[in-house]
């Protein structure tokens, strides 16, 4: 192992060979998952499957070859190259391993998120990833010493290599165009498994159209709302409302899924309300929703971020309004409204390693 650290030190590398090398990593190595969805889509069987996989392959290495041998120069081929495969690294754990979609909707859960939500990531399976998909390569990079070569033959090989790729990118897309055309209208969330791109494309919206904007004016909604004269008696002082973990609404078996997925709900003299969904499964973007006041088919993010709510109504109508979060936060939806502290001495009840149970909330009302 030492002779070969050594060797790698003493060897010299083109800029062409780098770009390559780097390309078929991130191209081929790093988007296995969307390789199995895209064989899973195919239209073809047998040997034509195959060369269909391959064209899809071939591609994507050539479209990060071309865009390498553009970006790269050798004076900033490491430092792009290193943070491609830093982002592409820890993107293509959560697609390969944990089949997500990246998205602008990921993007901002993940700027929201908490320690504790972070930490439940961590697992051998991630240290182990993270060592051989991100710091291996880094540090192998980190060794390459480039071939002193002419600028004008640089040039030249960067030209041909480019048209060369954009060729060969061409040439396939034409061939398999009707295919492609079909899959990734059928399934626009494929983009969303090819790393690093995805992440970058996922950032760079995100920032563009759904990072808050500062100094919003705050706009009212609902200002008519009032308290209706209360005819019976003896109504409850208290209403709670329990906002729970995102979930799909098709694996309910109280929507009419097969397996019983809701045993001790079903119990429960309870309405399930099947109709009703939010924006997302993502906390930062299903709970502004719900309690935004605005249907699902016309949710304004943006607009959402700087409007009065659910709770702000309430309050405007005359109730004592109190969150009491055992989450990560209310995402805006409890700004203006109180936000209990939740007491030490419960926290070091029901708390442990960041995460605390559903009990607490039980005992805070009680102290509340």
């Amino acid at each position: 192992m030492l002779n070969f650290f050594s060797t790698l030190r003493n060897k010299q590398i083109s800029l062409f060979m780098f770009n390559l090398i780097i390309a078929i990593w991130l191209g081929a190595i790093l988007n296995i998952g969307f390789y199995h969805q895209v064989h899973t889509l195919t239209p073809y069987f047998g040997v034509k499957a195959i060369l269909f996989l391959a064209a899809t392959l071939v591609i994507l290495v050539a479209t990060y070859y071309a865009v390498l041998q553009i970006l790269n120069w050798k004076w900033t081929a490491k430092i792009f190259a290193i943070l491609l495969i830093f982002i592409g690294g820890f993107s293509s754990y959560f697609v390969n391993t944990l089949g997500i979609i990246i998205s602008p909707d990921q993007i901002q859960n993940m700027v929201q998120t908490d320690v504790s939500e972070v930490t439940d990531l961590i697992s051998l399976r991630f240290v182990l990833w993270t060592v051989f998909f991100v710091i291996l390569p880094i540090f192998l990079i980190s060794q390459v010493k480039f071939k002193q070569e002419k600028v004008s033959r640089l040039l030249l090989k960067k030209v041909f290599s480019l048209v060369a790729s954009l060729a060969v990118v061409g040439v396939l897309l034409f061939t398999y165009y009707v295919d492609f055309a079909a899959i990734f209208r059928e399934h626009r969330d494929l983009k969303g498994m090819i790393s690093p791109q995805n992440s970058i494309s996922s950032l760079m919206s995100y920032y563009h159209k759904k990072a808050p904007k500062k100094n919003l004016p705050l706009v009212i909604y609902g200002q008519d709302a009032h308290q209706v004269q209360r005819v019976q008696k003896n109504l409850p002082k208290l209403m709670i409302l329990v906002v729970g973990e995102t979930a799909r609404a098709e694996s309910f078996s109280l929507n009419g899924y097969a397996k019983n997925t809701n045993p001790e709900l079903s119990k429960q003299d309870i309405f399930n309300f099947s109709q009703v969904s939010s924006c997302g499964t993502a906390t930062a973007v299903s709970v502004p929703c719900m309690f935004s006041g605005m249907p699902r088919v016309d949710y304004d993010e943006q607009l959402a971020s700087h409007r009065e709510g659910l709770l702000d109504i309430a309050k405007r109508a005359g109730y004592q309004v109190t969150w009491i979060d055992n989450n990560s936060g209310c995402k805006g939806a409890c700004d203006r409204v109180e936000q209990y502290q939740i007491p030490e001495n419960l926290k070091k009840k029901w708390c442990k390693d960041g995460e605390c149970y559903d009990d607490i909330l039980i005992d805070s009302l009680k102290q509340y």
